[in-house]
């Protein structure tokens, strides 16, 4: 890796001020308590998208639909908090060790056309060599890769053109068919290769096209990182345990490879390293749309600094020597073209998993509700969707009588049904309240005709 114009930005050393970006269409997803939320990427204004937690990371597609981890299943998610889809992976093993091998899913990175998802696997086993006699002689694997699955459902690793890469992890997409990843797990390798998703799964033809390591004043690795679109600029956590976050400028994205090694002259160049993240670790960059800013996460929130064009190759004029902390407590920042969701309307019901803050007041929605049948001798069903676990609980007036209530306990998002017993026939209100694990309350009431 070719060595220019590097520089070291220490945010704790550097005095001159620096001003928030300017907002712009586009957002940053991020993961905040345990929830997903949406941002402008000056911070201006927040929209929370679920509540019911247990989310730790997020990506998001080029029309606005987003991945996200809740424990080890994915859910494809609707800008309002709607699940479109939950399922797991080939690797969901929610077993414990030792009885299970396989562990993840981790950093979920869904493509730009919104179809395909690659996520960070670990292979733990151990093993006995055949020349010796237990219990000596045991050797332990440890193996990382990158798997492959649409977007909407659970898709094996046989299936034609999706699989997995095993020995390179922290999947980022460069396009709709190619992922960059990164971080070997077994040495001696290149710190980044391309995977082209085409080529097959891994043991289908599919190929490994090294490209770069970073070895600059003796840096140990290059973790998570991302690419801008253009492929000119890449951004990489770096140092031992993540303590540096490096900016490299691209002069030619490699387009052939003989032997596994790429096309001369696409090594990336190191321009500069940003240190003393607050919480002494960088989180995973994420590129703007347009290549122009860089996101990331440290131990007090999301950060975001200008880069300059690197027109033909590093440069420091235009970079942030101290990129300003702009999402306080948010976590795992990822930036898409689509724009922040306009605030809810007022309902004067509870909040459907959402809400704005930052200087906008909290909207609320109702509740899904749908009455499927309702009468004195079989009561009232309905159906409520739900965005995650908590408590349902319904009750029917008559005018002011209490003549009927039910309660249930619900498991995950979705939808769910509910039977009210009641005692009494005629025209009655029903209100479905439902209380998260975490989050908001939500309600909704509606009328029904008791017959």
């Amino acid at each position: 890796m070719r060595r220019t114009a590097w520089a070291a930005f220490g945010a704790a050393l550097i005095v001159l001020a620096c001003g928030v970006p300017t907002a712009s269409a586009d957002s940053i997803a991020y993961i905040k308590d345990g929830n997903v939320f949406l941002s402008t990427p000056d911070g201006a204004r927040q929209y929370q998208v679920t509540s019911g937690g247990g989310y730790s990371d997020v990506s998001q597609a080029d029309d606005g639909t987003m991945i996200a981890l809740n424990g080890v299943r994915l859910h494809r998610l609707a800008r309002d908090g709607a699940v479109l889809a939950n399922f797991d992976t080939p690797v969901s093993d929610t077993r414990p060790a030792p009885s299970k091998t396989f562990y993840g899913p981790f950093d979920p990175a869904i493509s730009p056309d919104g179809t395909k998802v690659a996520y960070t696997y670990y292979y733990m086993t151990q093993s006995q060599s055949p020349t010796c006699f237990p219990p000596t002689c045991v050797t332990t694997i440890n193996e990382a890769g990158t798997g492959y699955s649409f977007a909407d459902r659970q898709t094996g690793w046989d299936v034609k053109g999706m699989g997995y890469h095993s020995g390179w992890r922290h999947p980022s997409w460069v396009d709709n068919d190619m992922t960059m990843i990164s971080n070997p797990s077994h040495l001696p390798n290149r710190d980044v290769i391309l995977d082209r998703i085409s080529d097959g799964g891994n043991g289908n033809g599919n190929m490994v096209l090294n490209w770069t390591s970073d070895m600059v004043q003796g840096n140990p690795h290059m973790s998570g990182g991302d690419i801008t679109r253009d492929k000119r600029k890449m951004a990489f956590q770096t140092g031992e345990n993540d303590s540096t976050l490096s900016v490299y400028y691209v002069p030619s994205f490699p387009t052939s490879w003989k032997d596994g090694e790429p096309n001369a002259g696409s090594d990336p160049h190191i321009c500069y390293r940003y240190s003393d993240a607050p919480g002494g670790a960088f989180g995973v960059p994420t590129w703007a749309p347009d290549g122009g800013r860089l996101a990331w996460h440290a131990g007090d929130g999301i950060h975001v600094a200008s880069v300059p064009s690197f027109a033909g190759d590093c440069t420091l004029d235009g970079a942030t020597p101290a990129p300003p902390l702009v999402i306080p407590g948010g976590r795992e920042p990822d930036w898409g073209p689509a724009d922040v969701p306009p605030p809810r309307t007022s309902t004067g019901g509870g909040n459907n998993g959402g809400g704005n803050t930052g200087g906008q007041t909290g909207g609320s929605t109702k509740l899904t509700v749908k009455v499927l049948s309702a009468t004195r001798s079989g009561g009232v069903k309905v159906n409520v969707k739900v965005p995650g676990k908590g408590k349902l609980t319904a009750t029917a007036k008559l005018g002011r009588k209490v003549v009927g209530s039910a309660s249930k306990k619900v498991a995950k998002a979705g939808t769910t049904s509910l039977k009210v017993k009641v005692s009494r026939k005629g025209k009655a209100t029903l209100k479905v309240t439902f209380k998260p694990t975490t989050g908001t309350t939500q309600t909704s009431t509606v009328n029904v005709k008791i017959r």
